[in-house]
């Protein structure tokens, strides 16, 4: 093949450069164009070969690119502005502004904007704005890239008033706001909770012509999720497929992200159905995502399940995986199996960081373990890995737990002198050992420590001094505590509350007691079971005429309905708050003890008032229904269930499910799972938590075949990992009961 005519080799040149895929052909490039036995191109095609070396954060090679230019233009020295902003090299992109000025011309809007991007990177941001400002002054008008940089460097660091101020002014200044500007502003709106404001800029912008792209419906969704306003972030989801926007795999990210924080990892489970079927694969943060929501509601079985299926699709956990694993283990009694979990992950040959080490020691040190922890963390350390605080405070922690204070002590002065710096969580362990064993003046020397070196007291420290007044009785002490938090800017927070409640009941001080619970509602502090709990106690003991002693365990199991109901208007009067929510709490509470016709009297006062349960309400019903063998009732509230938009537990079924079959009506647990094949349930899962966790466990095998033939009659069939297991541990319990037999 001819070389190439003179007269076409800038042009040829010019469409390499833009479409160099890699550091290697860019430099291969330079190499030919700076060849000393070949004419230089033109100054066109030099700045296009010197952008691709910017765009690939190339700076040696782009400086030596400009340093053999014959000559250069404002596209040169922008180019080489704009490289050493976004890198955070400000010394550098100046040294090229006094070429540009020296050469004399005028900087233009580009290079303006890259100064504005650097310093707002750089946190600099009175210099950014001071730059913004500049620009219509020296006849450079700002481009909605100018005020997108600027936009995110305030939102990024909480300024959002200022950053709505700036937005403001765009269409005045003649700039209409893109999809980078709506983007900024959602995410900065969402991430100061502002979300509501978030989506009315949103709706207005549409309104005047404006189509959100994915980038920016992600924004709002996850703002929506952030809040724990999952069925507005379903709403936005569900509204963009509606326009014609297809969500990716970060929107589905987000709301399962969403879903599992908040309990529901089922419906993140569906959401997963159906990212698989749209044809988008699952990444490590989905899937890590959905073990921790299975962990966190027990299914531990269902995790690793999850964990495997991530590794046949050729995914490697990270960190994160792995100690949500090794921490759901051990916070279930289960630390020899989170040791040789993480022993598997080295026989794999991977990696673990310093976050899995660090839940494994404190898993450990919890387990009273405190002798593996320490070796643990001597392992660590032969690998490159230096102990942290947190690994320090955790190994005090078990020293402590173990009553060994003054080993404890030890440790923190030698951690000190291994340049390791205590925090409020370090110090905050060992004074509440000491408040323990030693009563309210025992942390005396260590607090003073505390203070001394500068450590702030946190919310934490401040509540394990008012539990120890509350303990010895010295309520005034407790209040002037909590007062003193309050005036160094420490808030208390829902333990501190309710022990300061507590400390009240004990002393039966009613009037006090509901004092501090009102004072706890408006200060914003949401109560819990607990706290209705202690006052419920509280007007046990005051209206029991024969000294009747009660606590948390059977404070529920005795009240009776006038005072359950007082109780309820009582604080529905003090709180203020939804009394949905607090409806919810009491139909709990009955439910764990198995009054299910007190919790029914509740649901029922609850929809008389048009207030609408939620799931939980009808979960925690199912499921005492389920314990009384009451089945037909716990069909009846799933099916309401259902009728109100919930998606039932698949626990419920399983339990009404082997039920059904353990009294022989396999009939009609075959209808029932006919229903469940119709609802949006994963298909995975079904099998999981109902098959194998159910029926196979229980020994119901011809019915888990009969069962799984029915699901491929349906075509809902599991994965095939999933259905390779389930037959094969049909056959095995197959083998089991002829063998028995």
């Amino acid at each position: 093949m001819p070389p190439p005519a003179p007269a076409a080799l800038p042009r040829l040149l010019a469409a390499i450069s833009a479409a160099a895929a890699s550091p290697a052909d860019l430099r291969r490039l330079s190499h030919l164009i700076l060849s000393p036995s070949a004419p230089l191109p033109p100054i066109r095609c030099l700045n296009t070969l010197l952008m691709a070396l910017a765009r690939h954060r190339m700076l040696p090679d782009m400086e030596s690119l400009a340093a053999r230019m014959p000559a250069r233009n404002l596209r040169t020295y922008t180019t080489l502005i704009n490289a050493y902003c976004l890198a955070g090299d400000l010394p550098a992109a100046k040294r090229h502004l006094s070429s540009l000025l020296r050469a004399g011309l005028a900087p233009d809007s580009h290079a303006y904007t890259s100064f504005v991007l650097g310093y707002c990177r750089a946190g600099l941001l009175s210099h950014a704005c001071r730059v913004f400002v500049l620009m219509p002054l020296r006849g450079c008008a700002r481009t909605a890239f100018t005020y997108a940089a600027l936009l995110q460097g305030l939102c990024g660091t909480g300024m959002v008033r200022e950053a709505m101020a700036v937005f403001a002014g765009m269409r005045p200044d003649g700039c209409a706001p893109d999809q980078h500007v709506y983007s900024t502003m959602v995410h900065g709106l969402c991430g100061a909770g502002r979300t509501g404001e978030a989506d009315a800029l949103l709706t207005e912008a549409m309104g005047d012509g404006f189509v959100p792209n994915v980038v920016v419906y992600n924004a709002l969704i996850d703002g929506y999720c952030s809040t724990g306003d999952l069925e507005l972030a379903v709403g936005v989801f569900e509204g963009m497929q509606s326009k014609g926007c297809l969500p990716n795999v970060r929107t589905y990210t987000e709301l399962i992200c969403g879903f599992c924080k908040s309990g529901k990892v089922e419906r993140a489970m569906v959401l997963y159905s159906r990212m698989v079927e749209a044809g988008l694969a699952a990444n490590v943060v989905t899937y890590t995502a959905l073990i921790q929501g299975q962990c966190n509601e027990g299914h531990l079985e269902c995790a690793f399940r999850l964990l495997h299926s991530m590794e046949a699709n050729g995914l490697v956990p990270n960190g994160w995986t792995c100690s949500v694993l090794i921490d759901a283990l051990c916070k279930r009694g289960r630390v020899e199996e989170a040791q040789q979990f993480l022993g598997s992950l080295d026989q794999k040959g991977i990696k673990v960081n310093q976050v899995v080490h660090t839940s494994m020691i404190d898993a450990l040190c919890k387990a009273g373990k405190v002798g593996d922890a320490h070796n643990l963390m001597q392992k660590m350390t032969t690998e490159g890995f230096v102990p942290d605080v947190h690994v320090y405070s955790s190994l005090i922690d078990g020293l402590c737990r173990e009553n060994k204070l003054s080993e404890a002590m030890s440790l923190l002065d030698d951690m000190m002198e291994s340049g390791v710096q205590a925090n409020a969580v370090t110090y905050t362990i060992l004074i509440d050992k000491l408040l323990r064993t030693f009563g309210s003046e025992g942390p005396k020397k260590i607090f003073d420590r505390m203070v001394v070196a500068g450590i702030k007291p946190d919310v934490f420290t401040y509540t394990v001094f008012i539990r120890s007044y509350c303990q010895e009785g010295r309520m005034e002490d407790a209040e002037s505590m909590m007062a003193q938090m309050i005036d160094r800017g420490v808030f208390p927070n829902l333990v501190t509350y309710n022990t300061l409640i507590k400390g009240y009941a004990n002393l039966g001080l009613v009037s006090q007691t509901f004092s501090s619970f009102k004072s706890m509602v408006d200060n914003g502090c949401k109560p819990n079971e607990e706290s209705y709990t202690v006052l419920l106690e509280l007007l046990l003991k005051k209206n029991s005429s024969d000294d009747l002693v009660t606590n948390a365990v059977n404070a529920w199991r005795i009240a009776d309905t006038k005072l359950l109901d007082g109780l309820l208007e009582e604080v529905i009067k003090l709180q203020g708050t939804p009394a949905c929510y607090i409806y919810g709490c009491f139909i709990r509470c009955l439910c764990r003890f198995d009054r299910l016709e007190e919790a029914k009297g509740f649901l029922a006062g609850m929809q008389s008032a048009n207030l609408t349960p939620n799931e939980d309400v009808y979960t925690c019903i199912i499921e005492c229904c389920c314990r009384l063998k009451l089945l037909q009732e716990a069909l009846r509230f799933l099916d309401s269930m259902a009728k109100n938009g919930y998606l039932p537990h698949l626990e419920s079924y399983r339990f009404i499910i082997c039920a059904l079959c353990e009294e022989g009506s396999f009939h009609t647990a075959k209808s029932i799972f006919g229903d469940i094949l119709s609802k949006e349930y994963n298909s995975d899962e079904i099998v999981w938590k109902i098959l194998i966790d159910g029926l196979l466990k229980k020994g119901y095998t011809a019915d888990c075949s009969s069962l799984i033939s029915f699901m491929e009659e349906q075509n809902c069939r599991p994965s095939a990992a999933t259905y390779a297991r389930l037959t094969g541990e049909i056959t095995v319990a197959s083998e089991v009961q002829e063998i028995a037999t």
